[in-house]
């Protein structure tokens, strides 16, 4: 583990949300963001993450799309396409910052992308995620690892939700959120080419100052996503997985250890 200032228990935290702003990037990258801004295959659902939220996919119930609550549901551009929300669809999960709104399909057609598998339970301390945020139109992708959970308010006094918390390291390729990138996404892989959705970005804060990342733990909430978003769609069989292909996380989890063991302190760089 990177630090252990977070009690193995939840404890409450008082953190800023991650508005987007017109000049935002996407993630803080250790070490740049140089191979970070395209698609790094491995079947992660690169696509799926859009300018404000993340396409699950296609359900009987409609096409879904999850955010962070604080960003609201007017819409998102996956692809280069606009959609706009079905009006009255938008649902906050309880108190938390996570909402799912329906997609309008009706002029552009429904997005050709995955439906998403997100986790049922939350991933252990220390398990390799990837991480894609799109601050100000560009999108990006890093690597970290499940820090801690905890319980965190995006004002005094206010609402909970349960954050995957990630924090900054001095590791190349590891990746912070900031302003601009809630409704990002954090997945990890399970096998070649197959990953689970278990945190949606949503704010960001300091703890002693180590600068941490809190994402909605979707795992802890899957129960009321998966009985509000009903049953996937099934896909026509197309895809055949590249075997033998290496996982990305567990491909950078030697060079994070390692690094870690040799850490250095150069300059950092933002994406």
């Amino acid at each position: 583990m990177k630090n252990a200032r977070f009690p193995v228990r939840v404890l409450l935290l008082v953190v800023a949300a991650l508005l987007p702003l017109p000049a935002a990037q996407a993630l803080i990258i250790y070490g740049g963001s140089a191979g970070h801004i395209t698609d790094p295959g491995y079947g992660l659902p690169w696509a799926n993450v859009g300018d404000t939220g993340i396409y699950l996919g296609a359900f009987d119930t409609g096409n879904w799309v999850i955010t962070a609550n604080h960003v609201g549901s007017a819409g998102i551009v996956l692809n280069g396409t606009a959609y706009a929300s079905v009006a009255g669809s938008a649902q906050r999960i309880g108190t938390s910052d996570l909402l799912l709104y329906r997609l309008d399909v009706s002029s552009a057609g429904a997005p050709d992308l995955p439906t998403l598998t997100f986790s049922a339970s939350t991933p252990s301390i220390g398990q390799p995620i990837v991480m894609i945020g799109d601050g100000g139109g560009t999108k990006a992708w890093a690597t970290n690892t499940v820090e801690q959970y905890a319980f965190y308010n995006l004002v005094a006094d206010g609402p909970t939700t349960l954050g995957l918390i990630t924090t900054a390291s001095e590791v190349a390729g590891e990746g912070q959120g900031q302003s601009g990138d809630s409704g990002g996404a954090i997945f990890y892989q399970t096998g070649p080419s197959s990953w689970l959705l278990c945190g949606v970005l949503s704010a960001i804060g300091t703890d002693n100052g180590t600068s941490f990342t809190a994402s909605a733990a979707v795992g802890y909430y899957y129960n009321d996503i998966a009985n509000l978003v009903g049953t996937p769609i099934p896909e026509p069989t197309t895809c055949a997985l590249l075997l033998g292909a290496l996982s990305l996380a567990a491909a950078l989890r030697h060079r994070h250890h390692s690094a870690k063991r040799a850490r250095r302190h150069p300059e950092r760089s933002s994406a």
